[in-house]
């Protein structure tokens, strides 16, 4: 056996690491309700018995020389981090369209009284009426403020989606400046601090959740890779070096944004009708791509970010693939459906009103009801689509029949536009391509209605991603929170241990002052 004396290391130790781990679960206690709070616990080895306590000890009935705390450490699951801020990703991207789309089907709401529709409804009413006295410069003028109102809304519309664009531009700038940049800023000192801190030899748990609530954040925003390396500072030392990078999810490149103490920053340029992001670049991670200042929108594939990107740069079904443009259904695609309804409105009922320019010929109308805003019929946005001036100047520039010689008071031309509305339209997105066939109020209630249906699915996308989140939190809170409940149950049984220490040390004490005081008596 070992020494005598040795036995009273042996409790001294116990002792000492049960207090240590009392302390440290009274800490979990206190920070039961700390946001991004690691459960901690103590790292407690074994002593192995050798050198010279084993001198004059039996080598048949060695034992060991107690316990020693030798550390404080997180309780992490390294996959469900990972998980967790994959699942983050996806859901603030479904809740970010949510958000835009919402804004978005506010504008095209045709449940309003006053909406397109209806409007529309009310200019053919007024056709009608043209049709039974189609010689009334009243019922001309009452038809052209008609026309107007129908114009003023899609005007109104088009204005609305743009405001809707340039909120959503602002929000992204936004995010990109006094989160993404600010946190990954934050980062970066952190890294320094714990860098400094562990080759000082110290833990900083409290630095480390600092640092990981961070990430956390960070991977809502953007759809990042968290890697950590060891990195030698000594002979005997190295510790881990941790980078923060943004990857292409189609040729697997990847730009670093946080080494270390080192960071990049991103920033938000408006620029050809579509935003691009560009690195602001300090350093070049190993094994990364060299960018600065260059569009690396394609890297960010997840997050906030990348919903306001498709909110801001969507084309849907008229985005060009090959030039790489967002095929996703956002603003522009809403903005380009009311400019294919407002060109196709025009140029059916210029051509109709042209007496000399039947319906399939390929020539400019010569006598438009509706233009641009400069007074030309080549490019009608819904923006700019206007009452013609000459119809301004005379109500009656609206032509009553197609035949310039037919008999008196003939409607035989307001009739071609009272059915052109219900007539089914080619309405396409190039001089060649369909995109729909129908009457106008078939394009309306369809395109109209895709907002809604987007909001709705974007919704349901984001509910589930949500719930998936909840359950990965909750699965990594089981690893990583603390249990009031499980805490307290610890501390009575280290307390217990601590209690079996000091009788432990009591007994040892007993035998010592046996084998002093009264052996030999």
């Amino acid at each position: 056996m070992a020494s005598t004396f040795s036995a009273f290391h042996v409790a001294s130790r116990a002792m000492e690491a049960s207090q240590a781990t009392i302390n440290v679960t009274g800490n979990n206690i206190a920070n039961i309700n700390t946001d991004g709070y690691s459960r901690q616990r103590v790292d407690i080895n074994s002593i192995t018995s050798s050198g010279g306590v084993q001198k004059y000890a039996n080598p048949k009935v060695s034992t060991g020389l107690g316990a020693k705390a030798v550390g404080t450490s997180q309780i992490r699951d390294p996959f469900l981090d990972a998980r967790f801020r994959s699942q983050n990703a996806e859901t603030s991207r479904y809740q970010t369209m949510v958000s835009g789309l919402s804004d978005l089907e506010s504008v095209l709401d045709e449940a309003q009284t006053d909406g397109l529709q209806n409007e529309l409804s009310n200019f053919i009413t007024d056709l009608q009426s043209f049709s039974e006295t189609p010689t009334s410069s009243d019922i001309a003028q009452v038809i052209r403020t008609s026309a107007q109102k129908v114009t003023q809304i899609i005007n109104m519309y088009a204005n609305q989606i743009k405001e809707v664009r340039t909120q959503q531009v602002k929000d992204l700038g936004v995010v990109v400046e006094n989160d993404f940049n600010a946190i990954v800023k934050s980062i970066a000192n952190l890294n320094d601090q714990v860098q400094k801190e562990e080759i000082y030899g110290n833990t900083p748990n409290e630095l480390y959740d600092q640092r990981n609530l961070l990430i956390d954040k960070l991977s809502g925003i953007a759809n990042i890779k968290v890697t950590t390396n060891p990195e030698k500072i000594s002979e005997n030392l190295s510790i881990d070096r941790l980078s923060i990078s943004l990857v292409d999810p189609n040729t697997g490149t990847s730009i670093g944004l946080v080494d270390n103490n080192l960071f990049n920053t991103l920033s938000v340029k408006d620029q050809d009708d579509k935003v691009v992001l560009s690195l602001n670049s300090s350093f070049t991670l190993a094994g990364s791509t060299p960018v600065d200042n260059n569009d690396i929108t394609e890297f960010i594939s997840d997050g906030a970010i990348k919903g306001y990107v498709d909110l801001i740069n969507g084309k849907g079904t008229f985005a060009d693939i090959v030039q790489g443009e967002n095929d996703a259904r956002g603003i522009p695609y809403y903005e380009k459906t009311m400019d294919v309804f407002a060109a196709k409105f025009a140029d059916v009922f210029n051509r109709i009103n042209s007496i000399n320019d039947p319906l399939n010929s390929t020539d400019p109308p010569t006598e438009p009801l509706f233009t641009n805003s400069d007074g030309t019929t080549t490019n009608i946005t819904a923006k700019d689509i206007q009452v013609s001036s000459a119809w301004l100047k005379d109500p009656m520039e609206i032509k009553t029949t197609n035949n310039p010689i037919g008999t008196p008071g003939s409607a035989d031309n307001v009739l071609r536009m009272i059915s052109a509305m219900s007539k089914d339209q080619e309405f396409k997105k190039d001089s060649n391509a369909l995109f729909f066939n129908g009457s106008f109020n078939e394009y309306l209630t369809g395109q109209l209605g895709d907002v809604a249906m987007d909001v709705g699915l974007n919704t349901n996308f984001a509910d589930t991603a949500d719930n998936v989140l909840q359950n990965i939190y909750t699965a990594r809170e089981s690893v990583s929170g603390v249990s009031l409940n499980e805490e307290g149950t610890n501390l009575m049984a280290f307390q217990k241990v601590y209690n079996a220490a000091i009788r432990y040390f009591n007994v040892l004490d007993e035998n010592l002052n046996t084998i002093i005081n009264t052996m030999g008596q």
